[in-house]
């Protein structure tokens, strides 16, 4: 580690995707004031453009601020961002992920919220889908991760509406991503940086898991707002499984936070029919919603209902079927699609799966008719079902979730 000259040091890890990495670069240098910063990008042994342009766009627009430390090979992100954090020389390190972009105040937030409270370890950003006229533009992409009884990482109302309450609130977690990541140099190293026995995916619930085991939690700060587009590295995704293995055997001692956590947003414990946990909305708070829109029977009334409740699951059933039948079907399919990311459900998917069809997407159509198919499967085979559920029982803390589970059984 070099001695301590800036205030913060921005690791970017990269591999290939010039264009996204500058395109974060650039914002950057648009919404970062002051000259206590440096960016630091590991670069992955790109192919691209990359080692030839990174240098010069770099200089121009951070100075002698910027550092292309240029690796040999695709070492993968836990090692490209440990090579990074050590050619840093700052008392704070700001993770960030190259298909990201800061918009403008993002930095004084996180700074001034790992400051104000010593307890924390570390503290990311509202990650948002970038502004891209897909279902999920604007829509939360992360606001933390939380922990099933199960040991399963979830992100906290992902594709809610930034717009809702829940977004605004600030929380403790025990796992954050680190897609966006702001922590003091120091703890990183203490705690050996990143697991580099992970490829490409949980090096960062690994670290915040080891981190929370001593006592440390972590924050997301919603007033620093980062658009995230999510997916853009090569091969992201090609050692999923082997990553949540690894996980596994590390994590064992997480702490389930799940239940609580949508609980103090005014939510509540739900099963799938293959009995995943989920978040649902309470029964009384749907039927209020019903009986607004029956009062005003309008679909632009309806869009906003739906927003202001994400997860009123009728809402979108009610949406999608008047807007088919007002022959506007293509307007209805995000609406099916939106429903099938916030409420996961047989209905949810086969619905979306027919109107895809109907609307001529046929690849989608097909994805969604065949994850319906697969789940009615295992929807239907009760012995494998009441097999996990005692299985889970055995984990499950939360009361009403062990009335379900125990109800099924």
């Amino acid at each position: 580690m070099a001695e301590n000259r800036f205030r913060l040091s921005i690791v970017i890890p990269a591999f290939n995707g010039w264009n996204l990495t500058e395109a974060c670069l650039r914002s950057l240098a648009a919404h970062t004031g002051g000259d206590d910063f440096q960016v630091v990008l590991a670069d992955n042994g790109s192919g691209d453009e990359t080692p030839q342009t990174a240098p010069t766009l770099g200089r121009a627009l951070f100075g002698d601020r910027f550092i292309h430390l240029r690796l040999p090979e695709n070492l993968g992100f836990a090692k490209g961002c440990n090579a990074g954090a050590r050619a840093s020389s700052a008392a704070n390190l700001f993770f960030l992920n190259n298909d990201t972009t800061v918009t403008s105040g993002w930095l004084p937030p996180l700074m001034d919220g790992l400051k104000a409270d010593r307890r924390l370890a570390g503290v990311g950003p509202l990650l948002l889908f970038p502004d891209d006229d897909t279902v999920r533009a604007g829509r939360v992409q992360h606001l933390g991760i939380a922990v099933t009884d199960d040991t399963n990482f979830r992100h906290l109302h992902e594709y809610f509406p930034q717009t809702h309450p829940a977004v605004a609130r600030q929380r403790r977690f025990s796992v954050i991503t680190a897609a966006a990541l702001l922590m003091p140099a120091p703890l990183f190293h203490a705690e050996g940086g990143f697991f580099e026995g992970f490829v490409n995916g949980m090096e960062d619930v690994d670290l915040c898991c080891r981190i929370a085991q001593r006592g440390g939690h972590f924050s997301v700060i919603p007033q620093s707002v980062v658009h995230h587009h999510t997916h853009g590295t090569e091969g992201r995704f090609d050692h999923e499984s082997a990553n949540l293995r690894l996980l596994r055997t590390r994590c064992r001692d997480a702490r389930e936070d799940f239940c609580a956590l949508i609980r103090e947003d005014g939510f509540e414990p739900g099963l799938t029919p293959w009995l995943d946990l989920v978040a649902r909305l309470p029964e009384p708070r749907a039927r209020a919603l019903e009986a607004r829109f029956l009062a005003d029977p309008d679909a632009g009334h309806l869009h906003a209902l739906i927003r202001e409740e994400p997860l009123w699951d009728q809402g979108y059933a009610l949406l999608a079927a008047l807007l088919e039948t007002r022959g506007h079907i293509r307007d209805a399919m995000p609406v099916a699609y939106l429903r099938s990311l916030l409420l996961p459900g047989l209905e949810a998917y086969r619905e979306c799966a027919r109107i895809l069809s109907a609307c001529d997407v046929p690849d989608m159509a097909e994805h969604y008719a065949a994850m319906h198919r697969g789940l009615v499967r295992a929807a239907a085979d009760r012995d494998a079902l009441k097999a996990k559920a005692r299985a889970l029982l055995r984990t499950a803390r939360d009361p009403a979730v062990r009335e379900q589970l125990e109800r099924f059984i």
